[in-house]
């Protein structure tokens, strides 16, 4: 038997129902500042995390949601390299050796960020020229 389009259907449906389950587990363990999601954060403030009270506009990280993901993909390389403000080691994450990354995760979000243009491109290819024929 070939593949038909219920099954097409029914394999989309249970992988998004698996993917939001799986980005809204991940929104309150960043919303409720669980150390376990950043290994590197362990001996950090809280703060550095997820701020609730934002004390300056560099711990402006986003939502817990999605937010993130944007502001993320704003960082410059020379902040990356120096260390992102609002994650110190001191007075709530402002003070202190700050995180920073090496190249090798730079490399690797800017691919990530490429990765994910490539996929809004093809999605909107497949769903608007090709599934349409």
């Amino acid at each position: 038997m070939g593949t038909n389009l219920q099954a097409i259907a029914f394999t989309f449906a249970g992988g998004s129902v698996v993917g939001v389950t799986c980005l809204i587990l991940f929104s309150v363990a960043v919303r409720n500042r669980d150390p376990n999601i950043a290994p590197r954060c362990t001996a950090r403030p809280k703060d550095t995390i997820y701020a609730h009270r934002r004390r300056h506009k560099c711990q402006q990280r986003g939502g817990p949601m999605l937010g993130w993901v944007w502001w993320t993909l704003r960082l410059s390389y020379d902040t990356m390299l120096r260390g992102i403000p609002g994650t110190g080691t001191r007075n709530g994450g402002m003070e202190g050796k700050m995180l920073d990354v090496n190249l090798d995760g730079i490399v690797m979000l800017r691919f990530h960020a490429v990765c994910l243009k490539v996929c809004f491109v093809t999605t909107l290819l497949a769903l608007g020229v090709i599934l349409p024929v």
